[in-house]
């Protein structure tokens, strides 16, 4: 595994002092120390988290029975193997799912943040716990890793990273490749058209939203062929978004793809329990800082 230089970023905000999501001092005891318990992995894999005891214990951790497809937390009704939404999709294009917590209260938050926000830094820390997620898929007895031989990031339309100055999913796959040694294809995955907001879109909706929306440069297809990818992004809803980009790279030659988000939607299809709405810039600056 690469151990993560330090950037300007780690200098002016540095994980081992505050808690990225109250900004409350971290205990020296604490600092660099925090684990997250992932799959059953007895004690939890070490991460430097920069979250403190309050906000970490108040984040809904994936730790739990998992959907085998999508990786979202199966809830206590659901007694079979894959979730409600799984399902009832026509099969995603991806192959495996990996999830770090459950999309809602304080980890809805911390994405908010970094999202809309513009507290970009916020990726390091997600990543790290992302890639808590990635080392805990290790096999018990051999340590062996899922074979990946690419990260890709689910990319932004340029009118949308010229508004925000950044693209978070970019950001999280770079921290992420280098948390776990797998290396970053930047450009491995291109956005050809601008799509509508999708928080009030149906799954149906969603896809065709999405509908040829990706595609891979020419020059990346003998890159990608034959090869297995990790795709990273921020946030699973319904899985539209991963499904319309593998299938972009698995159409130009992928052997496969599987994805990790830092949050994913509940096992659940009650309104209420679904992912919270994305609000957009505007509805977050009429609201003022919180």
């Amino acid at each position: 595994m690469n151990v993560r230089s330090m950037n300007l970023l780690d200098l002016v905000f540095p994980n081992d002092l505050y808690c990225v999501s109250c900004g409350r001092p971290l205990p020296q005891k604490l600092s660099q120390k925090e684990s997250v318990g992932f799959g059953g992995v007895g004690g939890g894999i070490g991460v430097g988290m920069a979250f403190c005891e309050r906000c970490a214990g108040e984040i809904p951790w994936i730790v739990g029975k998992r959907c085998v497809k999508c990786g979202r937390q199966l809830s206590d009704e659901n007694p079979g193997g894959m979730c409600r939404d799984c399902k009832a999709s026509a099969g995603h294009k991806y192959s495996k799912g990996y999830a770090c917590a459950l999309y809602t209260g304080r980890a809805a938050e911390v994405v908010r943040d970094m999202k809309y926000r513009d507290k970009s830094w916020y990726s390091n820390t997600l990543a790290a716990v992302m890639a808590a997620r990635y080392l805990s898929e290790a096999d018990s007895e051999t340590g062996e890793l899922p074979c990946h031989d690419y990260l890709v990031s689910v990319p932004m339309s340029e009118k949308k990273r010229s508004v925000r100055g950044y693209n978070q999913a970019a950001l999280l796959a770079r921290e992420l490749s280098q948390r776990v040694g797998v290396r970053y294809l930047g450009d491995a995955l291109v956005r050809v058209r601008e799509t509508d907001v999708m928080s009030s879109l149906s799954a149906d909706e969603r896809r065709q939203n999405l509908s040829n929306a990706f595609v891979v440069p020419c020059d990346m297809i003998d890159i990608l062929a034959g090869k297995s990818l990790l795709l990273a992004d921020d946030v699973y809803t319904t899985g539209s978004t991963a499904d319309a980009c593998a299938e972009a790279m698995l159409e130009a030659g992928a052997e496969n793809v599987d994805v990790i988000v830092f949050a994913i939607g509940a096992d659940v299809r009650r309104a209420e329990d679904r992912p919270a709405v994305i609000e957009s810039p505007s509805q977050l600056r009429a609201k003022g800082p919180t």
